[in-house]
């Protein structure tokens, strides 16, 4: 499956409201032949043939393609459409359709366009963002990024996460400004698992376990309750010499599994305790090896 694409809705252009719904919920489902996507193009295959030299409403039917995967036919809309009016209300638009058909030379010329007559266009400069790390240009891509983040009231967490990495792989003056950045993310939007953990990873990644396993306790009033955290804790607390500690917080998290009904992930996470248990010894005080902190299963 390929990477999760932002939805992608025109705000150039008024749209009837029964038409944006219907724009939205083929974004949202992303499958072909959806019964919501074939209602969306019925209706502007209406629409345009009633009134067949209406941009808006070309690009309109384009966006339904792009989004269902459909990219020889919204090429052809948008096409019209650029015809139909002035072009340049179509370059979003076209932008969004290479990149997804993977030709980023053209996206990018695209996506400039747009942007000379747009310039805080949100949604544009994160799809060129995104467009940018993909083609390696790190530095353009966390520009872009970067201003996405000041547009936004709720950035996507998921875009200071790919910030955080290009940073990161410039080594440790990089892992310094990625939690810099990781810090930002969680002051917009609250403390946000995803960020935290990612953060978590990278005070391993620099020796610092102990500033590991403050960030994790902040994660403790969303996910203290589940066996996943209190494992991740223990496995912290290991890595930071605590033996005692990490112990303590196993023994709970094994508790609380032999509570619940057996799954596959909790009899994973199970196996994972019972190791971890078995490389802790009353009184241990030498750091074991870097534990990064494994994604929570839910329950």
């Amino acid at each position: 499956m390929g990477r999760a694409r932002p939805i992608h809705v025109s705000r150039n252009r008024a749209v009837a409201p029964l038409a944006l719904a219907l724009i939205l919920l083929s974004a949202h489902q992303g499958l072909r032949a959806h019964p919501g996507v074939e209602q969306a193009l019925r209706y502007f295959d209406q629409q345009i043939e009633q009134s067949p030299r209406d941009q808006a409403l070309h690009a309109q039917r384009g966006i339904v393609y792009s989004n269902d995967g459909q990219y020889e036919q919204a090429m052809a809309d948008f096409m019209r459409a650029a015809e139909l009016g002035d072009p340049l209300l179509i370059s979003f638009d076209l932008g969004v359709l290479h990149y997804r058909m993977g030709d980023f030379a053209a996206s990018r010329r695209y996506f400039n366009a747009w942007l000379q007559r747009f310039p805080d266009h949100a949604a544009c400069l994160e799809y060129r963002a995104r467009l940018l790390r993909d083609a390696g240009d790190h530095d353009g891509a966390i520009a872009d990024f970067r201003r996405v983040f000041a547009l936004q009231a709720r950035p996507n967490p998921g875009d200071y996460i790919s910030v955080a990495e290009m940073l990161a792989s410039r080594g440790d003056a990089g892992v310094a400004e990625a939690l810099e950045v990781l810090d930002q993310g969680n002051a917009k939007l609250g403390v946000t698992p995803q960020l935290q953990r990612k953060a978590v990873a990278l005070e391993l990644r620099l020796g610092q376990p102990e500033r590991a396993i403050e960030r994790m306790r902040a994660l403790e009033p969303t996910l203290g309750d589940s066996p996943d955290w209190k494992v991740e804790m223990g496995e912290l607390m290991l890595s930071a010499g605590r033996g005692g500690e990490a112990k303590a917080w196993f023994r709970k998290a094994s508790d609380q599994l032999e509570g619940l009904r057996p799954t596959p992930a909790r009899q994973q996470l199970m196996r994972r305790v019972q190791a971890d248990l078995g490389s802790t010894t009353p009184g241990e005080s030498s750091p074991a090896a870097p534990v990064s902190p494994s994604p929570r299963h839910d329950g």
